[in-house]
């Protein structure tokens, strides 16, 4: 929260200083503890905070009046009127990126939001270079302030190309089923590192902000993927616990009266999005529901070590707040189908340090699960994991190894001698979800192999990447 405190506490000294700027035939004596600063400059941090606020066309229309107000001409002259004319695109460029125009229809049009940060960064370094050579003093961010934060500012152009390029990679992988999150994570992991001290100027801290927000979000919801993709409890508790504070944060940094009105915040990171949406962007909503997906994620990977901290009456109202209750699913299907159980199991071969349910101590070292011990039961409903069953369903697993890998096969089994009935798919690289029937069952029975199939694309996250390509509605 401590971030929160550093940006809000200047907007409200933008708000101030800006307010008692704007009226020139007034003047108000600034505060004794903060250093004067001119107008120009107050100008540009309440327009980087209303970026940073997502009141796009707000900042847009300060920019605007001040040229109006100034008799500026429309076109550039001096160095400040280059900048205004370039931060009125700046704000434009900002409101549809945050849409994500630029995946949707991408082969079907210009992708003038690439297009749009390639122009700003021509132009800012034009301005930059203009402020050497100018002999113009008609505002005071004339020289080497101007010349500065002109070169943050394409700093931070250069940082909006390369999401726009890690947004489509994400798009792409998501049309699959066997995505990498690996890689995306150390796409966005690389993109924190490349941009981590870019675009400082204390102009544009609430800019800054707004970036390292998103990209923190990014790279925790990331990390948990990957983590809970290897059955890593601690880890991926804490990168989602991080993203959902930080996505909070990033909440608080809209108007209050506008937050207080129309969103109550989740303060409990199990439980969906609440059901009244702040009219925020595209991105931020996107961020949101991955956010609630991989929570929902997270109940069904570690459910046996979460209900052990309840009571089951206690259990399923828990997990029914959850965007996906997987629970409640799983409990309908085995009603409707008359399933004897549904198990995940997890394959522990090169898994490094793997220890059983829960969190265990660093220096507790177990000796690695061997023959059936390897391949897990790490949920199983209802009741415990099905012992008898076990050996013919890691039987199964290993003879149609190449079927189970493909990530879109459901592998189907009837064991004439025991009369029960095996289906199998691949949900993650170590994952495999299994449903047993204690009777045959038909390969081609379309409520068994919906179900696995539904079960897989959310666990997956497959809908959610591919609301990517659908963007903002303009």
């Amino acid at each position: 929260m401590e971030s929160v405190k550093l940006v809000s506490s200047p907007a409200s000294l933008i708000s101030h200083r800006f307010g008692a700027a704007a009226s020139e035939t007034r003047s108000v004596s600034p505060s004794p503890s903060l250093p004067p600063i001119s107008r120009e400059q107050a100008l540009l941090e309440s327009f980087f905070h209303a970026l940073s606020q997502f009141a796009f066309d707000k900042a847009k229309d300060q920019v605007e009046k001040e040229k109006e107000t100034k008799r500026l001409p429309l076109v550039s002259s001096t160095p400040w009127s280059s900048l205004l004319i370039t931060l009125s695109r700046l704000a434009l460029a900002e409101k549809m990126y945050f849409s994500l125009p630029f995946i949707a229809k991408k082969f079907f049009r210009k992708d003038s939001v690439r297009d749009s940060f390639k122009a700003l960064i021509i132009d800012f370094k034009r301005i930059e270079e203009s402020t050497h050579s100018s002999s113009s003093t008609g505002s005071p961010l004339e020289g080497s302030l101007l010349a500065e934060l002109c070169r943050h500012l394409c700093q931070f152009s250069q940082a909006r190309q390369e999401l726009i390029d890690f947004y489509e990679s994400m798009a792409i992988m998501g049309s699959s089923s066997n995505v990498n999150y690996s890689d995306l994570s150390n796409m966005i992991d690389e993109i924190c590192r490349r941009h981590n001290k870019g675009f400082h100027h204390p102009i544009l801290d609430s800019l800054k902000s707004c970036f390292s927000f998103e990209v923190d979000i990014l790279c925790n919801l990331l990390k948990a993927q990957c983590d809970m993709a290897d059955w890593k409890f601690l880890s991926s508790l804490l990168h989602l616990h991080e993203s959902h504070v930080k996505l909070s944060s990033w909440c608080q940094f809209l108007p209050p009266v506008e937050l207080s009105a129309s969103l109550t915040l989740k303060k409990s990171l199990f439980g969906s999005t609440p059901k009244k949406h702040l009219e925020a962007p595209f991105l931020y909503q996107w961020l949101g529901k991955l956010q609630d997906a991989l929570v929902s994620k997270f109940t069904l990977y570690f459910y046996q070590i979460l209900s052990r901290q309840t009571t089951p009456v206690d259990m399923k109202p828990l997990t029914a707040r959850a965007s996906i209750d997987y629970i409640g699913r799983i409990t309908a299907f085995i009603r409707r189908s008359d399933a004897f159980s549904v198990c995940m199991l997890l394959d522990t071969h090169q898994l490094e340090q793997y220890q059983g349910h829960g969190y265990h101590l660093p220096h507790d070292i177990k000796e690695k699960p061997s023959g059936l011990g390897a391949f897990p039961a790490v949920f199983s409903f209802p009741g415990d994991q099905p012992v008898d069953h076990w050996p013919n369903i890691v039987s199964i697993l290993l003879d149609r190894v190449n079927e189970l890998n493909s990530m879109e096969k459901i592998v189907y089994f009837f064991d004439i001698r025991v009369q029960s009935t095996y289906f199998l798919t691949r949900v993650d690289p170590r994952m495999t979800v299994v449903v047993i029937f204690n009777s045959k069952r038909s390969e081609k029975d379309s409520f068994v192999t919906s179900f696995l199939t539904e079960t897989a694309t959310l666990i997956r996250n497959t809908k959610i990447f591919a609301m990517l390509k659908q963007g903002g509605k303009s």
